[in-house]
């Protein structure tokens, strides 16, 4: 009796010893002078933390030491953007483009923002009335005509009017919602600049633009560029939706919907799988005409317990050709608010097949979170994901850095997370994590259970040996 407990005890611990995991983690390569160092947490770093706070994570040196660290505050929210008129001026062509000409007519034109101080939000262009067309642009910057730099080269203006449909049982105000395909505005991602130049691609016709207005805020320090996914399946559809799996603890800034088929135009509402008890007030300012509908329907749809269906942006999505070769149209990417979603919900107003012969795919964009950590002891160091009973200690970043003020800008030696080079994808459009190189516990592990058995079995053997009792 007493060797089975023993027996059961031993095997029981060894179990649970083996069954027990190193802590994941994954290597960071260093450039620059330290002490300091400024990290991206990455859509795959992230998915190391158990929590969607990242609370767990620790950068740790080759001894296993937690580095003192430091999480970046995002910029502070800035006084309300402000939508105002812009000067719009035609110019001759940039040399460069004028260079580079195919014959085609193009043509220039710079926007005087008027405030070399803030930030610029979305450029709003205005074409003549009545235009119908799609046009791609170069988008510029400058501070003094002089020097420019590229914000981006394919920034596309669409201005269409939808044909009647024959027979259609839409509702008028329904049929009037769908009556323009307008796409007018270009995200100019918190660029701070006096002028912007716009340049008309090769093979693209000449936009007939009549003004220009600007949204600008307050400068604040510029958050880090997104991150993009590779491209996630449908893992499932209904008739007028389909749902995609989404990483762990990713906060969506962006979605770009890829339709399956080219020539493609459709409507479609972006909703999230929250925690119902987390689920914010209703947006008022989206529930108009037909999205009512779209959003009572998105209520009423069956999920897991516990969940709900949040809408968060209503977009247009097309997929569309362009004659003489110039390159085809994709719809921009829709910007969200950073929620952290379990799944994503494309919903549209027909049946989905609107958007192609077979579902269409998403790839998301996040902001890389961001720490600052001081590098203390040999490397190579790593990003880890601590024991569960360890405590959170970061600090602010003005004790981290004495004299660290909240607009200076953040170390420039940088840490750069390494992906896991063979690591077999656990979750959609990521690699999954692999364990750094950690001191492992298996052969010790496994040299205690050889040391276990081989004692169970000495004490079998001399209990076989001992000689019967004799009977009474």
């Amino acid at each position: 009796m007493k060797i089975a407990v023993l027996a059961a005890l031993s095997l029981g611990c060894m179990q649970a010893a083996l069954a027990a995991p190193p802590d994941a983690a994954l290597p960071l390569v260093l450039a620059g002078t330290g002490p300091y160092y400024t990290v991206d947490v990455t859509l795959q770093a992230r998915q190391l933390s158990a929590s969607g706070t990242l609370a767990d994570l620790r950068v740790r040196n080759a001894a296993g030491q937690a580095m003192a660290f430091a999480w970046v505050d995002a910029p502070a929210a800035a006084s309300a953007p402000q939508r105002v008129p812009a000067r719009l001026y035609k110019v001759p062509l940039p040399p460069a483009a004028a260079s580079a000409s195919t014959g085609q007519p193009r043509q220039a034109w710079i926007v005087d923002t008027q405030d070399a101080g803030d930030d610029l939000l979305h450029l709003d262009l205005a074409l003549e009335h009545g235009t119908q067309g799609v046009y791609t642009l170069a988008v510029e910057a400058s501070n003094d005509l002089q020097q420019w730099r590229m914000l981006q080269d394919d920034a596309q203006l669409v201005q269409l009017q939808a044909l009647p449909q024959v027979g259609a049982a839409d509702t008028l105000e329904t049929q009037a919602g769908r009556a323009h395909l307008d796409s007018n505005g270009i995200d100019l991602d918190n660029v701070e600049a006096r002028y912007l130049r716009l340049t008309t691609a090769p093979r693209s016709p000449i936009p007939p633009l009549v003004s220009a207005a600007i949204t600008r805020a307050p400068h604040r320090r510029a958050p880090p560029p997104l991150q993009w996914s590779e491209p996630i399946a449908a893992s499932g559809c209904e008739t007028t939706s389909c749902d995609y799996p989404l990483p762990r603890n990713a906060a969506l800034a962006a979605v770009q919907i890829a339709p399956a088929d080219v020539d493609t135009i459709g409507q479609v509402m972006v909703m999230g799988q929250v925690d119902a008890s987390r689920l914010p007030p209703p947006r008022h300012s989206l529930l108009r005409g037909p999205l009512h509908a779209l959003r009572l329907r998105a209520e009423r749809a069956p999920t897991q317990a516990g969940m709900a269906w949040d809408s968060a942006a209503m977009a247009d999505v097309y997929w569309l050709t362009q004659p003489s070769g110039a390159p085809d149209l994709h719809s921009p990417p829709v910007r969200l608010d950073e929620a952290p979603w379990r799944m994503l919900r494309l919903e549209t107003f027909g049946p989905i097949t609107q958007l192609g012969h077979t579902a269409p795919t998403i790839r998301i964009g996040i902001r890389p979170r961001q720490l600052v950590f001081v590098a203390r002891g040999a490397g190579p160091f790593v990003l880890a994901r601590a024991p569960a009973n360890e405590p959170t200690a970061p600090l602010a970043l003005a004790q981290l850095i004495p004299g660290h003020s909240p607009d200076a800008p953040l170390p420039e030696a940088t840490a750069t997370v390494m992906a896991a080079a063979s690591a077999a994808s656990d979750t959609p459009g990521t690699v999954a994590p692999q364990p750094a190189a950690t001191p492992s516990h298996t052969p010790w592990l496994w040299a205690a259970l050889l040391a276990g058995l081989a004692l169970m079995g000495g004490m079998a053997w001399s209990l076989l040996r001992k000689p019967a009792a004799p009977p009474a």
